[in-house]
């Protein structure tokens, strides 16, 4: 039953010229435009709040009041329950407080929400004086918000409207939720906070359903290939001749990937590790497996210079291997594509060159893909194409979350190393205002002197919104005496490589860069990075800076310079070198692009589910498909005839 708004009583021509306008044309279509925020409450819940945002909550006091009488200003802090979540309050000069609140008693607050310490300064806190009456926030153009919840209000007592249940009956059951139907009207018409709480979490539930159950679907149809014949006892006496022991997570991420190899479908696994944590040593012993058991490698870079790095390593410890590099450096280029068709070279290691349409392989078996977010779909795929087996492991520095990594790749699919060699100590991170940038230069010259590498980045090459640019900086260090040399993305390719060439053969110099230098660079003397202008960055990118350095068994340093007054987000660098932590932070705050790439985040785009803290949600929803695709009976039970028709779309 569909039944337009012209049908329903008190909808005039003005009213309904209104809703159409935001492509409201039924009932239907009314009850599912649910309110963005309630009263004066700028969010629904915290979980969609921004750092530094003003709001107002109502919420539960679920800690003592403790008071600092001693400064020069009385601070009071308690806890406070917003709906599924915990923050803290603190309030400047209101001793009243300390007795005119307790625990268990409800609570307005308003103020300023700092995100990465879970607080809010506030500028107002109140008793709540019995039930307020919850008033839903519609935003929809000259129509009242009263207006709405009344039209709501009656199509659901005159019974106008269909809500399907689009969640098998078992699920809703299973997970104690909410049948959709009532979960909208929850929404449009809470009595309770609480309401709201389940009309979220059953459609916090629905969106991850949908999306786990096209993820399954998609893991369901991998290419079909024999498992891989590699040599063990050779693979066995290359770990064992390495001149050093895996850490306990890199001897993990190996088994992983060498159980991939056992089964009989191709195999997708992302490995995942914070920078100078030894990937690359692992997809080096995948590889070499591959190698025994007669296939072709093929490793894809971002960056001529990350290529010749790993072209590098590789050559070093399979020396016994024939191993090509493939750039755009490379001589012979025709002569090497023609030994790659005819199986010649065991591995191939290079940038895009290696997916261009003239390089065929004769039987490639395995696909590295190095910094996977740095390419496109459509250039990974290419590559993937070329291998007759669809193996590949994917390379990435840039620490994903853990709820990110699960929905792009399956949880089974991926890979972890935390630990860092022993040798390689935590990088001092320190955060100084833009007018104590002196004593960053200082610490340059003291650098220097010692013939150690110095890295110094800019947001920009030039710009008059940018004060700190490669133009500006570039003057600023002719005052120190040394080697100094300039790398940024306007450059032509040879240009690039011959300025970072020239630099990390040049002890004691500066490389003034944009960020394009925050992937692969490897210089263990490089001890110093000093990033001006840091608010601009994201935490998971400062981080990948700041890995730039500290990658040999010297003490290193990294200096963030900025004149921000809002400097919360960056102290964070300074508390910790996890870059995990780092990149939970920034799901939160900048969103998925900066992790997988913003060619493929659209489809993470969630009205209710918050990847940064509904991992939970998203496990359960995952066990709860894969239960429904086991049932001998899913692929023609005709209850689920509307499931199967969402994979097919």
């Amino acid at each position: 039953m569909i039944v337009k708004l012209d049908e329903v009583k008190g909808v005039g021509p003005t009213l309904l010229h209104q809703f159409n306008k935001q492509n409201i044309w039924s009932t239907y279509d009314l009850v599912l435009h649910y309110p963005r925020g309630y009263e004066d409450f700028t969010v629904r819940s915290l979980s969609l709040a921004k750092n530094m945002e003003k709001l107002t909550v109502q919420g539960v006091v679920i800690s003592k009041l403790i008071e600092n009488p001693f400064g020069k200003v009385h601070v009071t802090t308690f806890k406070i329950k917003v709906m599924n979540e915990i923050i803290e309050v603190v309030a400047f000069n209101r001793k009243y407080l300390i007795k005119q609140l307790s625990e268990n008693m409800n609570v307005i607050v308003k103020g300023v929400y700092h995100l990465y310490q879970h607080k809010i300064i506030a500028s107002y806190v109140a008793k709540v004086n019995g039930q307020m009456p919850i008033k839903p926030i519609y935003k929809i153009d000259e129509v009242y918000d009263r207006t709405i919840q009344n039209l709501v209000k009656k199509i659901f007592d005159e019974d106008q409207v269909d809500i399907f249940e689009n969640i098998p009956n078992e699920f809703v059951k299973k997970n104690h939720l909410s049948s959709r139907r009532d979960a909208y009207k929850m929404l449009h018409l809470p009595e309770h906070f609480s309401d709201i709480e389940k009309a979220e979490r059953r459609f916090k539930y629905e969106e991850a359903f949908f999306l786990q159950l096209q993820l399954v679907a998609k893991e369901r149809v991998r290419h079909k290939r024999p498992p891989k014949a590699y040599d063990l006892d050779k693979t066995k006496a290359l770990i064992r001749d390495l001149p050093y022991e895996l850490t306990a997570d890199q001897k993990k991420a190996t088994n992983d990937i060498f159980r991939d190899f056992k089964r009989n479908i191709s195999s997708i696994r992302l490995l995942q590790g914070d920078v100078g944590s030894g990937k690359t040593i692992i997809s080096l012993i995948a590889a070499y497996a591959v190698v025994t058991a007669k296939e072709q490698v093929a490793l894809m870079a971002p960056t001529s210079l990350l290529a010749k790095q790993h072209y590098d390593l590789f050559k070093t410890i399979l020396k016994n291997l024939n191993i090509a590099l493939l750039s755009q450096k490379t001589k012979n280029k025709e002569a090497m594509k023609k030994a790659i068709s005819h199986g010649e070279y065991d591995i191939i290691i290079g940038t895009h060159a290696v997916i261009e349409s003239d390089v065929q392989f004769k039987n490639l078996g395995f696909v590295i893909i190095d910094e996977q977010h740095k390419f496109g779909v459509d250039a990974r795929q290419t590559l993937i194409d070329k291998s007759y087996t669809k193996d590949v492991l994917y390379l990435t520095a840039t620490p994903i979350p853990r709820t990110l990594a699960m929905v792009s790749f399956g949880e089974s699919n991926v890979s972890t190393i935390k630990e860092k060699p022993s040798m390689r100590k935590p990088v001092i991170t320190q955060l100084i205002n833009q007018k104590d940038e002196q004593k960053a230069m200082k610490k340059i010259v003291e650098t220097v002197a010692k013939n150690e590498h110095v890295f110094v980045v800019v947001p920009a090459i030039s710009s008059d919104l940018q004060t700190d640019n490669i133009n500006t900086v570039s003057k600023r260090l002719q005052t120190i005496d040394c080697p100094q040399f300039i790398l940024h993305g306007q450059q032509s390719k040879d240009e690039q490589e011959d300025e970072m060439t020239l630099f990390k053969n040049t002890p004691g110099s500066i490389m003034l860069a944009t960020s394009m230098i925050e992937v692969g660079i490897d210089i263990p003397s490089a001890t110093l990075m000093v990033i001006f202008s840091a608010h601009q960055f994201g935490l998971a990118q400062l981080h990948q800076l700041r890995g730039r350095v500290g990658r040999g068994n010297l003490q290193s340093t990294c200096y963030l310079v900025s004149e921000k007054s809002d400097l919360e987000r960056l102290e964070l660098m300074t508390q910790t070198n996890d870059g995990f932590i780092l990149s939970a932070y920034d799901l939160k705050a900048r969103g998925p692009g900066d992790f997988i790439g913003t060619e493929q985040s659209g489809y993470l785009s969630f009205d209710f589910l918050d990847l940064a803290s509904d991992y939970h949600i998203l496990v359960i929803a995952r066990n709860d498909v894969i239960s429904l695709f086991n049932q001998p009976d899913f692929m023609i039970n005709e209850r689920y005839q509307y499931l199967r028709r969402h994979i097919e779309n």
